[in-house]
């Protein structure tokens, strides 16, 4: 299982549903290294899903640099079957966190 993230905004226009646009595709990555994502955020990568990107910048703010500060301690949680790792991991929270600067009034879609 992986989760798949991307930025978006829903956009009325004039139709019976406001549109969805895709601002930014974190892309995916694998689900093995939820436990260093928890530990980082100190919750679930799944509870930032449909949180507009300025409330989360902050969780994802300490999160990286809680990832980068100690490397050894998120190393350490790699998974055992070789599916993902701590720079895999640090790096798709980059690129989320780096979404959501770029596109602060934006919503987090999150499905895996």
């Amino acid at each position: 299982m992986s989760y798949w993230i991307s930025v978006y905004m829903n956009v009325d226009t004039g139709g019976s549903e406001p549109a969805y646009v895709e601002l930014a595709d974190v892309g995916n990555y694998t689900s093995n290294v939820a436990p260093m994502w928890a530990d980082a955020l100190g919750c679930s990568l799944s509870d930032l899903k449909e949180k507009s990107a300025s409330a989360a910048l902050g969780d994802l703010r300490r999160a990286v640099a809680a990832m980068e500060a100690d490397r050894a301690r998120y190393e350490a949680m790699n998974p055992p079957n070789g599916w993902g790792n701590y720079e895999g991991a640090l790096d798709y929270l980059r690129r989320l966190r780096d979404a959501c600067v770029s596109h602060p009034k934006a919503t987090i879609h999150i499905s895996h």
